[in-house]
This record gives C-alpha cells, structure tokens and sequence, in this order.
C-alpha cells in the first residue's frame, strides 16, 4: 500500500517547530512523497517472457514486503534495445526516480549508464553480465551496481570444477557463438590452459536449429570424453538429446543458463548425469520455501526471473533503509541469498556449485 503524494503544509511546520518537535529524516519522508524506483525490464521482443516474470516479481514483493509503504515503482519496457532503452529512462527520469532497477540485458545498461551519467541516479542490475560494465563504470564515472555475476565468474568456477575432474580426460570446449557464449568458453579456455590442461577440439555452432547433428558427428570424431558447452538452455537440451539420438558417450558440462530447464517445455530426453555450474537452485532456499504459499496464492510460479525481481526489491528496501541510501559496505538479505557490494560495483557474495541433472530438476553434485 503507497501512501499519497503530500507535503507538510507551512503553517504545520512552523507550529511543530514552535512547540519544539524535532522531525527525524525518516518522519519526514513518510510525510512527504515516497522514493519513486524505475524498473526496466524488456515487455516486449524475444526477451519479454522473462520481463514479465521479472515485473511480476517485484510487484510481488511490493505487496508482501513489510517496508514498501515509502517506495513507489515505475515499470518502463526497454525491450532489452537501444532504442527503447532510451525511452524507458525519459520515462522513468519524467516521473521522478531517485534510482532505477532492472535490467535483464546488457545493452540498455550502457544506454542508461550514459545517459544517467552525473545525474546521481544510482542503477541496480539485476542480471545483465558484461564484464564490460564494471570495467568502463570508473573510467565513464557510471553510477551503476551489478548484483547479477559477471560472464566470467561462471567460467572460472567451471574451470575450480573441472580441471580436476577432467584433468586426464580429452574434452572439448563449444560455444553457441554469441558473444555471451564466446566470452563464458574463452575465458574458461584460458585457464584451463593456464594450468596445463588444453582442450582437444574447440568449435561451435549456430544456435537455435531443428538439430545439432553435426556437431555430434564432429566431436565423436574428435575423440572427446566430455565438452563444455557455453549455450542456452534450449540448445544445450537440443544437443543433450542428439548425443542419446546419434550414440556417443560424452560428459556434457555447462553454466548457469541451463537452471531455466525445469521451467521450459523442451526438456525431456535430455541425459541424466548433465553437469551444470551454477548457484543453488530456488527450491533449495529456505527464503524461497518460505514465501511459496504466497506465490502460489498470487496465482504465479515460482520461476528463477520472478525471484529474481523479489529479490532486487528486497535490495532495493535495504538501500532506503535506515543505514542511509547507499549501496556500497551494506549486506542485504533477499530470497536468492545475501548481496553485498564491493567499492567498484560488484556482488561479492556469488556462490556457483556442480550439480547434476536428474531428469527433471538439479541435485548437488558429490
């Protein structure tokens, strides 16, 4: 529930402070308008699903949150395009945002990073992942905070994973050949060969085919006994399905994007034993348990980008909390677990573990 937008009338000031009453920051926030937050999120396009979830999310959580009477939210689509992005910020900005959250793809984050730039509007990403951001955020002076972990982080605790695990077997490296995909495979490249461990075949694909067949003719070829594959969800089910259709015994290993595989249509038949690196699955969060009525009640399922947008709005609540609007030095609690920023911007909480598929869902790994 918002409280209205007013202002404590002259004549009311000067009788309080006539009587000597002192007013805490706080009172007179909670008599003035409330912190009105941006979320931009794409509503429209390939991505908007995931937008939906997300809004659904925050939405969520500003029914059930117990500090949200001070905080109003504006959903803007940025279509995760440039264009749009542009649009969603005038929006935003118009209405009187003192921050702006969201942010599901990388390239509305550097739309708005330049053009929020000096406007001392903070932006929290939620699940953008270019390395790119926190690099260019001190030279570009960006005001700009990433929960979600960097395309890197995956790569380098696949590579803690399995240059043990794989360090007397032939493996292959395969990417979807998008940049996300590039940047996740290079970067686990380079350290497995840092360490003395060089792939035996790197290749990729084009994403999105009726069939991967080719790709499994050429790994079997290959010689390889296990393939980290840098893809989406949709492929690497795609692929896991014409490794049982064609025949050969390859381990697949993978990121965190196969964590959608419970929530999508298309995933049957894929092998049992699929290893994947990624952060705790929801259902196995105490916090996640402990709201599940309520979603189910809301007429919404549990699905990873609607946590998602609870969870940025439980960061978003701590950051007006009573420690003062910063971001920096300030652990917050949400339902995915603790976030907490260093100085340049970066979640410094993010924790991956292996875990395998089961057939319908991820279990640890031992």
């Amino acid at each position: 529930m918002k409280i209205p937008e007013t202002s404590i009338p002259l004549a009311l000031l000067k009788m309080l402070v006539c009587v000597g009453v002192v007013l805490s920051a706080s009172t007179m926030q909670s008599l003035a308008q409330p912190f009105k937050v941006g979320v931009s999120v794409p509503l429209s396009g390939n991505a908007a699903p995931l937008g939906r979830q997300y809004a659904a999310g925050a939405r969520l959580a500003m029914e059930l949150l117990p500090d949200t009477s001070n905080i109003e939210i504006i959903i803007s689509d940025d279509g995760c395009d440039k264009d749009l992005a542009e649009l969603a910020v005038d929006d935003i900005r118009a209405a009187g945002a003192v921050l702006i959250a969201g942010y599901l793809c990388n390239e509305p984050v550097y739309t708005a990073a330049d053009m929020l730039r000096g406007a001392n509007i903070p932006i929290l990403i939620s699940a953008a992942r270019s390395v790119r951001i926190l690099k260019d955020r001190e030279r570009e002076s960006w005001n700009v905070w990433q929960m979600a972990p960097r395309d890197t982080d995956v790569s380098r605790a696949a590579f803690e994973v399995l240059s043990q695990r794989w360090k007397s077997t032939p493996y292959a490296i395969v990417d979807d050949g998008t940049i996300f995909g590039r940047t996740m495979a290079d970067e686990f490249r380079a350290l497995m060969e840092e360490a003395g461990n060089k792939p035996q075949f790197v290749d990729n694909f084009r994403p999105a085919q009726s069939t991967q067949a080719g790709l499994i003719r050429r790994l079997s070829r290959a010689g390889v006994d296990a393939v980290f594959l840098a893809a989406s969800a949709q492929d690497v089910a795609l692929i896991g399905r014409n490794m049982i259709e064609f025949g050969p015994n390859i381990e697949i290993a993978t990121g965190e994007a196969v964590s959608l595989l419970p929530y999508i249509d298309d995933n049957k038949g894929i092998p049992v034993g699929l290893l994947a690196i990624m952060p705790s699955p929801p259902e196995e969060l105490d916090q996640v348990s402990q709201i599940m009525e309520k979603i189910e009640k809301a007429g919404l399922e549990p699905e990873p980008y609607l946590l998602l947008g609870y969870a940025t709005i439980q960061v978003v609540v701590g950051y007006f909390g009573e420690a003062g609007q910063s971001f920096a030095g300030k652990r917050f609690s949400t339902i995915l677990g603790d976030v907490e920023f260093d100085a340049n911007g970066k979640n410094i909480t993010t924790q991956y573990q292996l875990y395998r598929w089961n057939g319908k869902t991820f279990t640890r790994a031992q």
